[in-house]
């Protein structure tokens, strides 16, 4: 029940909270007011802050730092971790480098977001050790200036790597032996378990160490919600003002933050990050790579897990369509048993799953690609980073001497769960070189699907884009010369 706060070597205790508060609330609570609620759903940046961890690196434990964003984090998933706010920045009266930079480049205005752009930028300061245009957008993606615009943000956060002078340690580097010290010895991989009486009812709250205890206690318990980073599910609860009466953790499971790279298959633990993964997916998907800056702002992905974007069953998650092109399967476990399914029979309805009572995903396992395929995939949506698709597709091709044969296309978007498209397949196989392969492939879509009017998209414009998408992904295929709007153009940010 303890974590480190900013710093004070001192373990600090969570108290007898309700396991649905946010690290946000705790902190204003706790009078650290210099994080700030902006929206409550992970989308501004104002109430970023950074967690370390413990990791392994080159057999040598260290603590890793990582932007998040506090508003839909839980608190007690602090656990064992430690938090590092805009209070803990500065030694005595002396400004971290990050903030004396933001003072001299003038990249605040009226103060309400730059709190989370300067623990963004803290986050980087631990990280890198040199940074281009590229990596600062990156660090910045999870936060928006209302006044200021970003270009003096952009400006100090390069100042503070001027290669003309040594990046000066700052508190957390000087003291990583005390601070490894404190979070060895609040770091117990045992299991947790707390009862915490509500005005109404009692709430439960375990945090399982291994899987046995997770299926243990998810077969005994009916009203047990799952939750891993709950970038998504937490929303009921700071959107919807949700209460769970009984939340069971996985981050703490060990086997569940494994990623196992086989001879065929690439197998991925559903509680391993996006972050974390990103470098093992890349690695056999190269075109993955712009796709996942796409994904969402780096706190989101710092915190979400690619087991709860399926699990959670959205429409519009964005990796499942790319998962179900690539012919990815689940490993589902309940008590011992374990089932092996296609994750495109995962998905029943809206938010409807094949999930038993007291069953959970353990893993993703992912084929791997032979030479002849090539997987494209596209999100369409108004803001670059950290944004809801509109539309999503995957299309992952094998080719012999340039034409098809197979042809996997997934989409997001355009049904009630993520859906492969075997009339589109079709088509797109038999007219790949059709000049009007577009009209073709909207006629099949609209067959096969009837997307929805929203917000985000018309679902006549649904129907067009993915159309469009198809036409475009062949055109790539062929080696055409396609702008990939998945690429930032840095220029825009200059």
């Amino acid at each position: 029940m303890h974590f480190l706060l900013n710093q004070n070597s001192t373990p600090t205790t969570l108290g007898e909270i309700n396991p649905n508060m946010t690290v946000l609330e705790w902190l204003r609570a706790s009078q650290l007011v210099g994080t700030k609620e902006g929206c409550a759903s992970g989308d501004c940046g104002a109430c970023t802050a950074v967690v370390g961890e413990l990791t392994i690196k080159d057999n040598i434990k260290v603590v890793e730092y990582k932007s998040i964003n506090t508003c839909i984090a839980l608190a007690f998933s602090l656990i064992g971790k430690h938090l590092i706010t805009v209070e803990g920045l500065k030694e005595g009266e002396v400004l971290h480098p990050v903030q004396k930079a933001m003072v001299i480049e003038n990249g605040s205005q009226c103060g309400f977001c730059t709190p989370g752009f300067v623990m963004s930028m803290f986050a980087m300061y631990h990280n890198e050790d040199t940074v281009s245009l590229p990596k600062i957008n990156e660090a910045l993606s999870g936060n928006l200036c209302r006044c200021t615009g970003y270009k003096p943000i952009i400006a100090a956060a390069f100042s503070v790597f001027n290669e003309e002078n040594e990046k000066p340690l700052d508190y957390y580097q000087k003291n990583q032996e005390k601070i490894i010290k404190s979070l060895i010895s609040i770091n117990d991989n045992e299991n947790i378990s707390l009862i915490f009486k509500g005005d109404k009812n009692n709430l439960s709250y375990d945090a399982p160490s291994n899987a046995d205890e997770l299926a243990n206690i998810l077969i005994n318990n009916d009203s047990a919600k799952i939750v891993a980073a709950g970038t998504d599910l937490n929303l009921e609860i700071t959107q919807s003002l949700k209460e769970f009466s009984h939340i069971v953790s996985v981050n703490g499971v060990k086997e569940l933050q494994v990623i196992n790279d086989g001879e065929f298959e690439l197998e991925i633990g559903s509680a391993v990050s996006y972050q974390k993964a990103t470098s093992s997916l890349v690695k056999y998907w190269p075109d993955l790579e712009a796709y996942l800056h796409r994904f969402a702002s780096l706190p989101i992905k710092n915190w979400a897990t690619i087991g709860g974007n399926i699990a959670n069953a959205s429409p519009i998650g964005d990796m499942p369509p790319v998962l179900i092109a690539l012919e990815a399967k689940l490993k589902l476990r309940k008590e011992s048993k374990v089932r092996i399914i296609a994750l495109e029979d995962f998905f029943v309805t809206y938010k409807k799953t094949v999930l038993e009572k007291g069953e959970f995903i353990e893993s993703i396992i992912i084929p791997k690609p032979d030479k002849n395929e090539h997987l494209i995939a596209h999100k369409i949506s108004k803001r670059f980073e950290d944004d809801i698709s509109g539309v999503c597709m995957a299309i992952n091709v094998r080719l012999n001497d340039d034409l098809p044969s197979s042809v996997k296309i997934a989409l997001g978007g355009m049904s009630g769960i993520p859906q492969r498209a075997l009339g589109l397949e079709k088509v797109t196989l038999d007219n790949w070189n059709d000049e009007n392969i577009a009209q073709l492939a909207y006629g099949a879509i609209k067959n096969e699907f009837s997307p929805f009017d929203d917000v985000r998209a018309s679902s006549e414009y649904r129907l067009k884009v993915s159309a469009n998408l198809v036409k475009k992904s062949i055109l790539i295929l062929k080696g055409a010369a396609v702008e990939n709007l998945a690429e930032i153009n840095q220029s825009n940010y200059l």
